[in-house]
């Protein structure tokens, strides 16, 4: 009679075998967790809907990506998004026509309509109304959410030759376009817009792979309370120590105190240099550059602004910001028009913005291409 194997080696084996099934077992919740979350997930990635949009070019700087299609999430609305061959927002241009006269927008999400359709963003609204009016005129959108006026004048060297414009005009949004122009320079790391310095993590970062890639290790991150979604937007770095950024209004202080607060004479300085940019990239072009009040600016009472961002009504006063930005477009050679009076005048003025989302609305596009329709015709005449 043989003699019985080894329990050990049976044992053995049963182990093995419980371990690689509550292996795969596990495995398999995980993947169905997974799939699960990819059908639906209340907690999306920042601008996940917009992930690819933009891209670099060849000198590391962002641009939009042609031909792109897909949609942007606003207060809970699917708003379809397309690009042309050229790149820019809304149908293709095709060949410049015998007689055509071309208009060329730039700026941030106000220019590119965040929370409308394509053909309701205020470029678009500009062209509808030129044409009601009998003119032949093409309005290209070439605004980029998230940019401030560091972008204009590249973006413009883009599509100068493609879209061969007759009249340029960049949009500024007093508010964060003042501080995102002194964040770093934009980049784009898989499909997602972000800071260069964040970009640089991003690129190195196992961690933030897995994040982008798998919808249960964002929620694993998340639990963790790390900073890698952060990193998935064009993140706001602090600064100006000890100055209320809030819809720059540090920029409303009594310009002969200035001495007190160096860092206003650096925000101005960089904004200089990205206005100087913008009209050697315009030279040869009639241009105009439209400055935009801050939502809570236009909406809300200016002295409990001040009060909540504790910024003394001595020094401050409501326009004075402006005036800055005003001289220093002027000292680069820009003209400007200041929309601010006639959106504070305007009686239906809440109804011109997104109520949760502070964006343009759709009136609020209607209107303010009904402001610009004028001055775009004196300088095309």
């Amino acid at each position: 009679m043989s003699p019985a194997p080894p329990r050990p080696r049976r044992r053995g084996r049963r182990l093995l075998f419980g371990l690689v099934a509550v292996a795969i077992g596990f495995a398999g919740a995980l993947l169905l967790v997974e799939i699960a979350l990819r059908i639906y997930d209340p907690l999306q990635l920042p601008l996940a809907d917009m992930r690819g949009f933009y891209r670099l070019d060849d000198r590391g700087r962002i641009e939009t990506t042609p031909g792109w299609n897909g949609h942007q999430l606003v207060e809970g609305r699917e708003v379809p998004v397309h690009t042309n061959a050229l790149g820019l927002r809304g149908a293709e241009p095709g060949p410049k026509a015998a007689g055509e006269q071309r208009v060329l927008m730039v700026g941030d999400s106000y220019v590119w309509g965040m929370g409308v359709a394509d053909g309701e963003t205020i470029p678009a609204r500009l062209e509808q109304q030129l044409h009601s009016a009998g003119r032949r005129v093409a309005v290209g959108n070439a605004g980029m959410f998230g940019t401030s006026p560091r972008e204009w004048g590249y973006t413009l060297e883009r599509f100068r030759p493609t879209f061969a414009p007759d009249v340029v005009v960049a949009t500024m949004y007093v508010g964060n376009d003042v501080l995102d122009a002194m964040q770093e320079p934009l980049s784009v790391v898989d499909g997602w817009l972000m800071n260069a310095g964040p970009a640089g993590m991003a690129r190195t970062s196992w961690r933030f792979r897995m994040m982008v890639t798998s919808r249960l290790w964002y929620h694993v991150e998340r639990l963790l309370q790390n900073r890698f979604e952060a990193i998935a937007i064009a993140s706001i770095q602090p600064v100006g120590p000890g100055i209320s950024l809030a819809e720059a209004l540090f920029l409303d202080r009594d310009p002969s105190r200035d001495a007190e607060q160096p860092f206003v004479g650096e925000v101005e300085a960089a904004l200089a240099g990205h206005f100087r940019d913008f009209a050697r990239a315009a030279q040869g072009l009639r241009s105009l550059v439209v400055l935009l009040p801050g939502h809570e600016v236009a909406l809300r009472d200016y002295g409990e602004l001040l009060q909540e961002n504790r910024l003394d009504p001595a020094l401050h006063q409501r326009g004075r910001g402006h005036a800055r930005l005003a001289r220093l477009l002027a000292a680069a050679g820009l003209e400007v028009i200041d929309l601010t009076d006639r959106i504070l005048a305007a009686p239906d003025k809440r109804a011109l913005y997104f109520a949760q989302d502070w964006h343009l609305s759709h009136a609020g596009c209607e209107r303010v291409a009904g402001w610009l329709r004028p001055e775009i015709e004196a300088r095309l005449r």
